[in-house]
Parts: C-alpha cells; sequence; structure tokens
C-alpha cells in the first residue's frame, strides 16, 4: 500500500482514478477547496486535504508525507488564456518545485495531460511520440507547457510519467455527453467532412494510473491512451445508438453551424463571465481532421486493455440514463 495524492480527485477522471487505487487498497489523499463537491466521492474512504493549489505553503503540506503523487486538477475551459496558463502551468510548476523542497524522495509524479498537448495529424499518419508538439488550442498549449515543466523541474531527480488521453467519456463525462443526449433524442450528427479521432474510455484511463504506479517502464515516459480504434464522429454516433438500442435518423451539420454554434456561445459567456462547454477554439479542435495517435508504447508498457466503445457506450449510457441524465 501506498499513500497517494491526488489532485482534482472530485473531477470526472479524477474520481475514477481515486475509486481504481481504493481497489488496489492504496492510501489516498484528495486536495480540495471548501467549495469542491464531493458529488462523486463523497461515499469513499478518502482523507481529504482542504487549500488552494495556487497556494504555495498549502502545496509544501500535502506533498510532504506522500509516496506518489497524480496530477489531475486542470482548468478544460476558460474564458481567457491567463486562466489556462495561471492553473495548468502555474500549479503544476508549483508543485514540482514544492516536491523538490519538500519530499524529493518521492517514488513517481504522474501527471494527467491531454492528447490536445501534442495537436492534431497532418494527415491520415498516427501522432507518434517523437512528432513536434503543434497545439491548436490555449488548452493544448498551456497542457503541453506543463509538460515542459515537469521535465525540466523533475528530470534526473524525481521520476515521472506523462499520460495523454484522447477525449475521455464514460459515466460523469459532461462533454462527450452531448452525443448521448441527441442519442437519446433519437438523432445522430453527421458531419460533410470525414474526420478522424480516438477515444478512451475513463476507466481505462484510471486503470492505466494504476498501471504507472510501480512500473519502471513508465520512468520519465510518456504515452498516449486511446481505444485502438480510429473513429469518424459519423461511426461514434451509429456505435452509441446500437449499444443503447436506440433508433435515430442522421442530422447533416455542415461546418459553418459548428463555427456559428461556437462563436455564438463564446459571446454569450461574456454576458455570463462564465466559460461554456464550446467555444470557437473547442469547435476548431474538433474540426481538426486528425485527431488519433500511437498507442503502441502504451499498450506494451502498461498492459491496459481497451474497452470497446461498443461496450463503454452502452455502460455510459445506461449510467446517465439512471441517474436522471435524460
Amino acid at each position: 500500500m501506498m499513500r497517494v495524492l491526488v489532485t482534482g480527485a472530485n473531477g470526472f477522471v479524477g474520481s475514477h482514478i481515486v475509486e481504481a487505487l481504493l481497489e488496489e487498497k492504496h492510501h489516498v489523499i484528495c486536495s480540495l477547496r471548501e467549495v469542491s463537491s464531493l458529488k462523486w466521492i463523497r461515499n469513499l474512504s478518502l482523507d481529504y486535504r482542504y487549500g488552494d493549489l495556487r497556494d504555495k505553503n498549502f502545496l509544501k503540506k500535502i506533498v510532504k508525507d506522500v509516496d506518489v503523487i497524480i496530477h489531475c486538477a486542470a482548468v478544460a475551459r476558460a474564458m481567457i488564456k491567463d486562466e489556462y496558463f495561471k492553473t495548468n502551468v502555474g500549479i503544476t510548476k508549483n508543485l514540482c518545485e514544492a516536491i523538490l523542497k519538500v519530499n524529493f524522495k518521492l517514488k513517481k509524479f504522474i501527471f494527467i495531460s491531454s492528447q490536445a498537448a501534442m495537436g492534431p495529424s497532418k494527415s491520415i499518419g498516427l501522432r507518434r511520440l517523437t512528432d513536434k508538439e503543434e497545439p491548436v488550442s490555449d488548452y493544448g498549449l498551456s497542457k503541453f507547457t506543463a509538460e515542459k515543466e515537469i521535465k525540466k523541474k523533475l528530470h534526473g531527480k524525481v521520476l515521472y510519467t506523462i499520460l495523454r488521453p484522447a477525449a475521455v467519456y464514460g459515466p460523469r463525462d459532461k462533454d462527450v455527453f452531448v452525443f448521448f443526449k441527441l442519442v437519446n433524442k433519437h438523432l445522430r450528427p453527421v458531419t460533410l467532412v470525414k474526420r478522424l479521432l480516438q477515444l478512451v474510455y475513463v476507466k481505462d484511463v484510471a486503470n492505466s494510473v494504476v498501471a504507472c504506479l510501480k512500473n519502471e517502464k513508465t520512468n520519465n515516459n510518456c504515452y498516449y491512451l486511446a481505444d485502438t480504434v480510429v473513429y469518424t464522429w459519423s461511426d461514434v454516433g451509429k456505435i452509441i445508438s446500437l449499444s443503447a438500442d436506440v433508433k435515430t435518423v442522421p442530422i447533416l451539420i455542415p461546418d459553418f453551424v459548428f463555427k456559428f454554434v461556437g462563436t455564438a456561445v463564446e459571446l454569450l459567456s461574456y454576458f455570463t463571465q462564465k466559460p461554456t462547454l464550446l467555444n470557437r477554439q473547442k469547435i476548431n479542435e474538433m474540426l481538426e481532421g486528425y485527431w488519433i495517435a500511437d498507442t503502441e508504447s502504451s499498450k506494451r508498457d502498461l498492459g491496459v486493455a481497451s474497452t470497446s466503445l461498443e461496450v463503454g457506450s452502452k455502460i455510459t449510457y445506461n449510467w446517465y440514463s439512471s441517474n436522471g441524465f435524460f
């Protein structure tokens, strides 16, 4: 059993990570703000530490007595670029500095990055870890910059592993949920342009994290996490509808509609002063042609079998249905 600190433990991915850690009998410590929702982790046997991750003194306190740190906390939606960098880069940098000051014997630092950090492929060929990163959004750039901070601060001093999940779906998700919601309304969006992408089931991400804890192969390495199957957005809609046993009608959506929605929603956010699920950058990411990466090394070193979209989407749809999301 190890003492594992998880930041962002109350979020979509983080909550599944702490469940996987508890299944392996680890002592899990969660850093939370006083206002954090405990909706997904309230009934779990966790050690809560309340404070602000932007507070350097708080960081020193929470990293001092742990064996492994899993840094999952991040801003996925923001109104301006600085908000991504203050959290995704600033906190990561300060966390690494706190480790070096008070816990240089840390066994491993695991960072949950994103496929957005690498950017899309230029063609149908898979993106490889040796390819130059070219993020196309402020979020992706902030994640890539955070990765560079980890390597700069920790390399040769503390072991680390960087994980780059593709689009994550599963119970509790609010992003890919829009597809499930449309299917539930018997609708299936189809784009005019064929675009390829990868997905990853959230429990596969959680199991990949656990697989890194004592795995020397993962030391100072980076991995893409995704299902080995490549899909189009049309494929995703079809598979979800078949898995849910819901008949759907295809709805053809031109690119300009996506762009209009992204612009309109972004303008709305300026009036509400709250970031929204979609914005122009998110739409531009979605309209890229090839979000596909080489997952060979993660399959080899982590040994986590991919959950098929057919199985994962059925579990996810049933979860949404039983938890009142529809």
